[in-house]
């Protein structure tokens, strides 16, 4: 998987055909899940594929402008910031699976979770969000392209709203970390909760650190969760694309009063750099 190719080739698909996953790509996408399932400080989060054949009891989502969706990847996780990151790190690494085997996807925040009665919620447990997942319908309609209007869902903010040096809080350029400049250009280029983009990353030069942290843009969408969701997503794509460009590294958590405090935001967790 080229791992840039397929972050700038994945779009959310809001027109399905309403059929089930061949057997070869429900398998293909079902063992990667298997070997996807360990994240952040070796927490599990286990998905599950779930499909609705009853095209009459379908789920209405986004005021029924998704059509034809009958297929659900998610699972269960504690109802903490931590793992509804972890549990979106691990999803979007599937999601991007999903769109290397040509399937189309489309993270959903806000859906009715009894609908999905085969799942059990244990306490201090929820689904924090669902992807869905199928084959596109080739033809966008009106509604397709009024969706993605009104969630401006190919405009992204320039690097100077996200990227920072830690010590001195100026704008982090693309030159002045050039090694890693593809990995912060495919964070940028993440999906997000209404295309909010709630994530702020901080480079430390002394220690070769990433220091991610959450500023939130929605209350509405802090109160769902949903921007941990976001950040989650950016991380994988960060340490993916580290990765493919030979950069090794790991994640870790400091402790609280070893990470400065920067306004209003949120600390999530560190990339060290190998």
């Amino acid at each position: 998987m080229d791992i840039i190719e397929t972050i700038r080739k994945r779009k959310s698909c809001r027109t399905y055909i309403h059929v089930a996953l061949t057997p070869a790509d429900k398998k293909n996408l079902e063992s990667y899940i298997i070997e996807d399932s360990k994240g952040f400080e070796n927490e599990v989060v286990n998905f599950n594929i779930i499909e609705k054949n009853n095209a009459d009891n379908q789920m209405k989502l986004d005021y029924g402008m998704i059509k034809g969706h009958n297929t659900y990847i998610l699972g269960t996780a504690k109802s903490t910031t931590a793992s509804r990151v972890n549990y979106a790190y691990l999803m979007e690494k599937v999601v991007l699976k999903a769109t290397e085997m040509n399937l189309s996807t489309c993270w959903i925040g806000a859906f009715d979770s009894t609908y999905f009665n085969e799942v059990s919620i244990e306490d201090g447990f929820d689904i924090p969000s669902i992807v869905i997942v199928g084959y596109s319908d080739d033809k966008p309609t009106y509604q397709d392209k009024f969706l993605r209007f009104s969630v401006k869902a190919s405009k992204r903010q320039r690097w100077n709203k996200f990227f920072f040096n830690y010590s001195s809080k100026t704008l982090l350029t693309s030159e002045y970390v050039k090694k890693y400049s593809d990995s912060l250009e495919m964070v940028r280029l993440a999906p997000s909760s209404g295309n909010t983009q709630p994530w702020r990353v901080f480079f430390d030069e002394t220690l070769k650190e990433f220091h991610f942290f959450k500023k939130v843009i929605s209350k509405r969408y802090e109160l769902k969760g949903l921007h941990d969701i976001d950040m989650g997503i950016a991380m994988s794509h960060f340490e993916l694309t580290s990765l493919q460009n030979g950069l090794s590294g790991r994640w870790l958590k400091h402790a609280k009063e070893n990470v400065e405090p920067i306004d209003e935001l949120q600390y999530i967790m560190t990339w060290e750099c190998g």
